[in-house]
């Protein structure tokens, strides 16, 4: 058994997990580690491309698309660890970073998991550390209303802009693109929540973790780069499923007349976008034709899984 699992979840990008592997392999260097890459299905030749470039890299194919959560649960249940490292193939980890997310375990025993600093590929940092949403901070998310005022305190705080992050410290939950977490804590808590097949299923994460009377944290020495949203590209479903997951995250940590208020929300904003879509897509020409009926067709989508069983049945 390995002391750290790095296991990099792909879909459909190939040249992103060679480079996410390239990273974990320098990344793991003089460290007791195994380089896993647990693949989703992909068409595109990302097993392949793997296995012939890195053969001492363990694949893990996963016949279907089972999400985020689900296929780091079959991952750590395959390849034992002591400490898992789960991460996005749109994330290039730092050199040195995973022995920083190790000694912090190692310094931290009541740390079940712990996070790096996050910066995008052009330097940039990026938000890396968050509060638990509040009922009020989700309605301005999903009804578009902090986009009329981006900088508002109650964004800030969210991502804890309000405190001095340059410095290692407790938090309510960290980017699920990439993290570290104890083995032990992360079977615990009984791994992912798979009903969240992407977004929010860090957040759930955490939760529980921190229900548990374990710590999250985030370590700034730690650094990696990551090209958000790089491996959800397709635009209408990363939409669904993270207003579906929200409205799933509410009814599973919240009083369900919040969950209900949520989903009210969730609806209304469908409605008005669907016939806001009307006016900015006038069919005047074939292009513009499709162009409406694909997004008015991922508006249903939404309201209809909004009704789900992954929803209504949440734990």
């Amino acid at each position: 058994m390995n002391d750290i699992a790095v296991i990099v979840v792909s879909y459909n990008t190939r040249d992103l997990t060679l480079q996410a592997v390239a990273s974990a392999r320098k990344a793991t260097d003089g460290l007791d580690a195994r380089v896993i890459v647990a693949d989703n299905g992909s068409a595109d030749g990302t097993v392949e491309a793997v296995r012939a470039a890195y053969p001492e890299v363990t694949v893990l194919e996963n016949p279907d698309n089972p999400g985020y959560g689900a296929a780091i649960n079959r991952a750590a249940s395959a390849q034992r660890s002591t400490h898992l490292c789960a991460m996005n193939a749109d994330v290039v980890l730092e050199p040195g970073s995973l022995l920083k997310l190790r000694g912090y375990l190692a310094m931290n025993r009541s740390c079940g998991l712990v996070g790096p600093a996050l910066a995008y590929p052009d330097g940039q940092p990026q938000r890396s550390a968050k509060r638990f949403p509040t009922l009020g901070l989700a309605l301005g998310d999903v009804l578009a209303l902090h986009a009329l005022t981006p900088g508002n305190r109650w964004v800030r705080r969210f991502y804890y802009e309000d405190r001095d992050l340059t410095r290692e410290a407790e938090v309510d939950t960290v980017s699920g693109s990439v993290m570290m977490l104890r083995a032990e804590a992360f079977e615990t808590v009984r791994g992912f929540d798979e009903g969240f097949r992407m977004y929010f299923e860090e957040t759930d994460l955490c939760r529980r973790l921190r229900d548990g009377g374990h710590s999250v944290a985030f370590c700034p020495g730690a650094r990696a780069v990551h090209r958000h949203g790089a491996s959800t590209q397709q635009t209408s479903v990363r939409q669904v499923e993270y207003y579906v997951s929200y409205v799933r995250y509410f009814r599973k940590h919240h009083s369900r007349a919040a969950a209900a208020i949520l989903r009210a929300a969730v609806v209304l904003g469908a409605l008005s976008r669907m016939a806001a879509l009307v006016f900015k897509y006038p069919p005047l020409d074939r292009h513009r034709a499709v162009v409406l009926a694909a997004k008015e067709a991922a508006c249903a989508r939404l309201l209809r899984s909004l009704g789900s069983s992954r929803i209504m049945r949440a734990p």
